[in-house]
């Protein structure tokens, strides 16, 4: 079952042909919605017609995935930042206008403009989906991504991992206090499975997690990095259905053992 299966679709308005058009995402596929013949209308652009903004979005998320660029911005923001996004468009043109390169400091001046084009049209809903569209192609690859690109993706599945875990823990009987204060070690193995080690005991409360990067298309990009109120390590297939491997607790005299546990999603 692909990833996108059960994700909720996304979409955003754009000016184009003097009016406002629909482009959505959708099980994996980018839809125009006033566009329903692209190719005829990439015919007409190479023969000299005008080229709608529709196409120019069309062309952003094809050269997000084919890039991967982005990432490098994408990844330390959780969520949509306005004020992020706001001095991004500024850094951007001053790029365009006096070749000061002030983000994405991993690429190049030319993909960098590009990635950079990405990073302040698509909505962050979007971004989501294209990394996660890369990072599932690049594991069924046999994760040939670059060292740097490598590196933002590890720190992506870290602070996402710690988020969702914290939030899992709020969710926890008995009740743990301030789970954010947990001491948390998230660790990328790109070999092997996931696995937990620690406890949650008080003051002497301390996690240790190995995850694979491929965590955030597999759990992360589904919704379910915190489903039932347990935290996601991964996911399977077992025939038209997912498991979860997810962390229960286990009590152990003053304190509690974590154990992973399958479930169905």
């Amino acid at each position: 079952m692909p990833w996108y299966d059960q994700v909720p679709a996304a979409r955003f308005d754009v000016d184009c042909e003097g009016d406002r058009h629909t482009v959505t995402w959708s099980r994996g596929q980018i839809i125009l919605e006033q566009h329903p013949l692209i190719d005829a209308e990439k015919a007409l652009v190479a023969l000299g017609g005008v080229r709608p903004k529709c196409l120019d979005v069309l062309e952003l998320w094809e050269s997000a995935v084919r890039d991967a660029g982005f990432i490098e911005e994408w990844a330390p923001w959780h969520t949509a930042d306005r004020q992020r996004r706001w001095w991004l468009t500024t850094a951007l043109e001053r790029l365009r206008s006096e070749g000061v390169q002030d983000f994405l400091y991993d690429l190049p001046r030319e993909r960098a403009v590009k990635m950079g084009e990405v990073s302040v049209t698509l909505p962050h809903e979007f971004l989501d989906r294209a990394m996660a569209t890369l990072v599932d192609a690049g594991d069924k690859r046999g994760w040939d991504f670059s060292p740097a690109l490598s590196r933002h993706l590890a720190e992506a599945t870290k602070l996402r991992a710690r988020r969702a875990f914290v939030k899992a823990l709020t969710n926890q009987r008995p009740a743990v206090p301030s789970p954010a204060l947990i001491p948390f070690r998230c660790q990328i193995e790109l070999s092997g499975e996931p696995s937990i080690r620690g406890c949650l005991s008080g003051r002497d409360s301390r996690i240790e997690i190995s995850l694979h990067p491929r965590w955030l298309s597999r759990v992360w990009a589904r919704g379910v990095s915190v489903y039932d109120g347990r935290f996601t390590v991964d996911t399977y297939e077992n025939r038209n259905s997912v498991l979860l491997t997810q962390i229960e607790w286990v009590p152990n005299g003053n304190k509690l053992n974590p154990r992973l546990a399958r479930y169905q999603l």
